[in-house]
């Protein structure tokens, strides 16, 4: 009897804390969208001197993805631009940069939402620890760079912006 109440008090703060109701803000802290399934899944070859974030958008159109995600599981770049959010202020304040030199990645992913992919890489070099952010377009491959994109069917998503200009993912 005793474990039963365990499991059920653990599924009840788990359901509080994914509909927000354990929040004193009344502001849900996690947004559950219905679910998808996996209609189609393209692995890409990208190789040097392909520019990284335009391939993966131009898959995204050729093959008509509205929802799905992105995953980069292995390369390496010469050039990369990225941003990362530089305050912990309500509105998000952004800085850009870009790298020149060997760089691998470590890895990169995000999710596709109104045929728009939000993703973020991680990269690594011989002088530097790990650093990386949203991915921008002028990221340059420098040997390879192996990624998979998933399409979904079902449910779609979208991205508007809140009333902090924060960019979230809604029900399309």
């Amino acid at each position: 009897m005793k474990r039963q109440y365990c499991i059920a008090a653990i599924l009840t703060a788990v359901a509080a804390l994914m509909t927000g109701s354990a929040v004193t803000d009344n502001t849900p802290r996690a947004l559950i969208f219905n679910a998808n399934h996996v209609d189609e899944v393209y692995r890409v070859l990208l190789k040097r001197d392909t520019l990284l974030l335009e391939s993966i958008i131009d898959v995204i159109k050729q093959k008509g993805i509205q929802d799905g995600n992105v995953w980069i599981t292995a390369g390496s770049v010469q050039e990369c631009t990225y941003h990362y959010v530089t305050s912990t202020a309500l509105r998000a304040a952004n800085e850009y940069k870009t790298v020149k030199g060997a760089f691998e990645i470590l890895n990169g992913g995000g999710m596709i939402a109104a045929a728009e992919p939000h993703i973020h890489i991680t990269l690594s070099s011989r002088d530097k620890s790990a650093f990386g952010g949203h991915l921008e377009k002028g990221c340059r491959v420098l040997y390879l760079a192996e990624v998979t994109i998933v399409k979904y069917a079902g449910p779609q998503l979208a991205r508007r912006n809140n009333a902090d200009g924060i960019s979230l993912l809604q029900p399309r």
